[in-house]
């Protein structure tokens, strides 16, 4: 190998072509002043000093200063990976082994650090330290062939697309218009449009998201869970053994099927319940203990899951001994509390509090509010949920519904006035990706504030005067905004985010990410117009309209994401994008 430093050069002049020469040659003894202008070589000999070693020395530190500037924390660890194969194992030992490679996300290394709770100055100088080694030609450990991680498991994410747009979001629209067409839609129609959207859509999916990153925040590995696919497949037959067999209720086979989907979708759940927890238990001592917030919600979160799986087998059990379609308004309304506002909102609080503050710039929330937010959650839920026991009179069980859902609610204004997202601006350096998701999470947030704020109303003016604020008309205009403008439009906005980073590709139509944020909002307002159909029926007509925006919209975003992932992978990357030079880091780690 060529030597970086010639010996034949005077040594003034090698202290000023190279800013880490001048302390290596005074080191040893070689200054610039009465030496300054000999030959290196020369020099050495004229002080007795071995020539080689000091040209060892001189590149040793040369490596080290190149790695230094070459490893800066805006840049990603898959180009880290590419240019300095030697970090490999670095990022192994610090549980970031899988964050990379040819099909690995551009986020910047300190932003992996921010997540993962990792000291970036420590994971930095263990990286530059093996990347000095690399630029110094020493041996480096590769990985064995067929050890690299698999990418995000794309099943979760079509099944739930599938699902919708076929059974839920899709069904939903053709019963709202057959409803303003003046038709009869079926009880067990609406119940398993339901059913579909919340355990078919938005559950299947945040199960995804968490097989694949929830051991990775934890510091415990990225390797694919062994329960994740079986959970996928158990959920989406579930589902779909629902949908076929509680239209079919009075026939012996619609009640088969209505069993087995309890079942099947109970065994999803335990599995993934069973890996939250495990996951819990196993998380790195020191990056976490438990009182931080991510964790308290998840576990919180994962309890209301077991509710719900419950409830979901006494669904079962009803519908195998009954020769009815529909199920007790009891039964389906206390799963879909425990499912909505126990299970999804819970995990979305926790994870909303480390990794939305990260893709907004907001850094951490007030102090103390995510710990209101958990407490009035968790009374909300059980007084909900204590509502549709059985011996309650009407009027306790309506007003601890009335309790509970004020409860909830009031959690949600907690939590947002806590982390500021609807106001707050970035006040650190962001990742910027096209589609702008950061528009959609900001408005999915924003729904849930109106629907917190719409819940509130309804149970004051009920409470206080003698309107009606609580009619079918106006909970289910309330709970749309909710499944539709926050949890459906958050989906949206996280998936364009995350999803194309983890693929290493960039979003293939901005474009139509914009067109989809507007068409899920538009469906959004126009659920509203349930409010002032009390007084005018017409606006109702008008309303039933909403779901074909809203299908269309979902129909764009799956078109989107597809081509995204299916598009070629991207070339090395040659410097530093403009948009992650600054970048360190957002919030602080320990």
């Amino acid at each position: 190998m060529e030597a970086l430093f010639d010996p034949r050069l005077p040594v003034r002049e090698l202290a000023s072509r190279y800013s880490t020469a001048k302390s290596v040659l005074l080191s040893w003894g070689l200054d610039t002043c009465c030496s300054g202008e000999q030959p290196l070589e020369e020099a050495c000999a004229q002080r007795g000093v071995p020539l080689s070693d000091v040209l060892k020395d001189l590149e040793s530190a040369h490596r080290v200063a190149e790695a230094y500037s070459l490893v800066p924390p805006s840049m990603s660890i898959r180009e880290v990976r590419r240019r300095f194969p030697a970090t490999i194992p670095v990022f192994e030992r610090y549980g970031l082994g899988d964050c990379g490679g040819e099909e690995g996300p551009d986020e910047p290394l300190a932003w992996f650090a921010t997540v993962h709770r990792l000291p970036v100055d420590r994971l930095l100088a263990d990286v530059r330290e093996a990347a000095a080694r690399d630029l110094s030609s020493a041996p480096v450990e590769r990985p064995a062939a067929g050890a690299a991680p698999k990418p995000f498991t794309p099943h979760f994410l079509l099944g739930s697309l599938l699902l919708t747009l076929t059974l839920g979001s899709t069904t939903g629209m053709i019963n709202l218009l057959r409803i303003a067409a003046g038709a009869d839609v079926p009880t067990s129609h609406r119940q398993i449009h339901g059913h579909t959207q919340i355990f078919g859509f938005v559950t299947l999916f945040l199960m995804g998201i968490a097989f694949h990153a929830f051991p990775r925040i934890l510091g415990i590995g990225g390797a694919r869970p062994r329960a994740a696919l079986p959970a996928f497949w158990l959920m989406a037959s579930g589902v779909l053994a629902r949908n076929v067999g509680q239209p079919f209720n009075l026939y012996p086979a619609g009640r088969l099927l209505s069993l087995a989907s309890a079942v099947l979708e109970g065994a999803a759940r335990f599995l993934f319940a069973r890996f939250v927890f495990e996951s819990l238990a196993r998380a790195t001592s020191g990056k976490y203990d438990r009182s931080d917030p991510l964790l308290r919600f998840v576990r919180a979160g994962t309890v209301y899951l077991a509710a719900a799986l419950v409830l979901n087998a006494l669904q079962g059990v009803w519908l195998a001994g009954h020769l009815e379609t529909a199920l007790p308004h009891a039964l389906t309304e206390s799963l879909s509390y425990a499912a909505l506002y126990g299970f999804l909102l819970a995990w979305i609080y926790g994870f909303g509090n480390r990794l939305v503050s990260l893709f907004l710039g907001l850094g951490p929330a007030t102090r103390g509010t995510p710990e209101a937010t958990l407490l009035l959650q968790a009374a909300g839920v059980m007084l909900a949920l204590a509502s549709f026991l059985p011996p309650w009179p009407l009027t306790p069980a309506l007003a601890l519904r009335d309790l509970g859902l004020a409860l909830t609610a009031l959690s949600a204004v907690v939590f947002l006035a806590g982390n500021g997202f609807l106001w707050r601006r970035a006040s650190f350096p962001i990742l910027r990706v096209p589609g702008n998701p950061a528009l959609a999470i900001r408005s999915a947030f924003g729904c849930l504030g109106l629907w917190a704020l719409l819940e509130l109303a309804a149970v004051t003016v009920g409470r206080v005067t003698r309107f009606p604020s609580q009619n079918l008309w106006w909970a289910d205009a309330a709970r749309h905004v909710f499944t539709v403008g926050f949890l459906t439009l958050l989906i949206v906005g996280m998936s364009f985010r995350i999803l194309p980073v983890f693929s290493g590709r960039t979003l293939w139509s901005p474009r139509l990410a914009h067109l989809t944020y507007g068409l899920v909002l538009t469906g959004t307002a126009m659920r509203l117009l349930q409010y002032p159909a009390a007084f005018e029926p017409g606006f109702y007509r008008v309303g039933a309209y909403m779901g074909i925006p809203v299908v269309l919209g979902l129909l764009l975003f799956g078109w989107n994401l597809v081509r995204t992932v299916r598009a070629p992978a991207p070339g090395p990357v040659a410097s530093i994008p403009a948009r992650l030079r600054g970048f360190s880091s957002t919030l602080p780690v320990r």
